[in-house]
């Protein structure tokens, strides 16, 4: 059902890419603009007294904008992803300490929609949209088990650009993420076979988080580089319960609450 929800909305991205790619004049709200770069993010995940996973993952990501009427109404639409291990270290329930190098990917997707203010070589762009992340986990300890998280988000924050002289623009975002709803799948029957598999739901406004960026970009005419350092948080309060068969009986499980730090930087080529 996840991958099925995730081509369409890869899909849904590509088509308002494609759709909404105008050739146009550079400027301070450019009718047409594509980055393409290297993605590279240390991320620590933490369940409180349970358990938390350290680790780098690597990638890449591209993304389009454009703005268009003459009330600079933008559109954005981004797809990243990132692969790597992330170590491990937890316990089993009789608290003996358990660790692993993970197997581990995470992609992201987002679609979103603002308006740009024109304050001379200042703009400033409010949005909001949809978006979507999903992570891979496989534990890889005996015992071990995959786990695949998937979520979906509405963000409300604001875009800031500045051109300076000499080809040079500034600028960051900073943003407000909140929880519209998920769903955690733990193959429990990886364990052993008197196991059942897990799905956990997450409620809406159970979780929420933020992000913060900014970002030197350097113009050579035809294109452009840029470097974006970048920290998102996010906090996700306990699922619902699930029951299923667990050993010699049957058990409610849940999904923890959970934190994620996100710390990375992003290498690009703009056009």
């Amino acid at each position: 059902m996840f991958k099925r929800k995730l081509i369409l909305f890869v899909t849904a991205v590509l088509l308002l890419v494609s759709s909404a790619a105008f050739a146009g004049e550079k400027g301070l709200f450019p009718q047409s603009e594509f980055k393409l770069g290297y993605e590279g993010m240390y991320m620590y995940y933490d369940e409180p007294d349970i358990m938390h996973e350290k680790g780098f993952l690597n990638g890449g990501f591209g993304s389009w904008t454009g703005y268009f009427s003459e009330y600079n109404i933008m559109a954005n639409a981004e797809l990243e992803g990132l692969m790597g291990s992330l170590k491990y270290d937890g316990q089993y329930s009789d608290g003996t300490k358990a660790t692993a190098d993970n197997d581990d990917y995470f992609i992201s997707g987002r679609a979103t929609v603002g308006m740009g203010f024109d304050y001379g070589n200042t703009g400033i762009t409010p949005y909001t949209g949809i978006g979507m992340r999903y992570w891979y986990d496989k534990i890889k300890c005996s015992g071990g088990y995959e786990r695949k998280i998937s979520q979906y988000y509405l963000p409300l924050g604001v875009n800031i650009l500045t051109r300076m002289d000499d080809g040079w623009s500034i600028g960051g975002t900073l943003e407000a993420d909140l929880l519209l709803g998920g769903t955690v799948k733990s193959k429990l029957s990886q364990v052993g076979s008197s196991y059942e598999d897990a799905e956990n739901t997450q409620d809406f406004a159970s979780g929420g988080g933020g992000r913060i960026s900014a970002f030197l970009e350097y113009d050579f005419t035809n294109y452009a580089l840029g470097f974006e350092p970048y920290f998102r948080y996010w906090y996700i309060g306990e699922s619902d319960k699930d029951n299923v068969r667990y050993g010699a009986g049957n058990a409610d499980v849940v999904e923890p609450e959970n934190k994620f730090y996100m710390s990375g930087v992003r290498i690009y080529v703009k056009f």
